[in-house]
């Protein structure tokens, strides 16, 4: 860390409720999270990742539209499509 962005940050953090870094000319460059803040964030980048996975798109699919009426499925044959999946 250069001597100019550590005193940036011992300048930031002495600043009461601060919550931004600022760069050598002065503009915010960074965001300080509370860790709530944090685990939320990382909680949504799991979700948005999971909205991208084609597979989990399918079951979630499948399972929203539900049996067909008359069209019961084993436990068996629900279990080879599970594997095949």
């Amino acid at each position: 860390m250069s001597e100019s962005s550590s005193a940036d940050l011992v300048h930031t953090l002495r600043e009461q409720g601060a919550r931004y870094v600022v760069g050598t000319e002065g503009q915010p460059v960074a965001v300080l999270l509370s860790m709530d803040e944090y685990d939320h964030y990382l909680d949504l980048l799991d979700d948005e990742a999971d909205s991208q996975d084609n597979d989990l798109a399918a079951r979630l699919a499948e399972a929203a539209a539900g049996p067909n009426k008359g069209e019961r499925v084993s436990f068996r044959d629900y279990l080879s499509r599970r594997g095949n999946t």
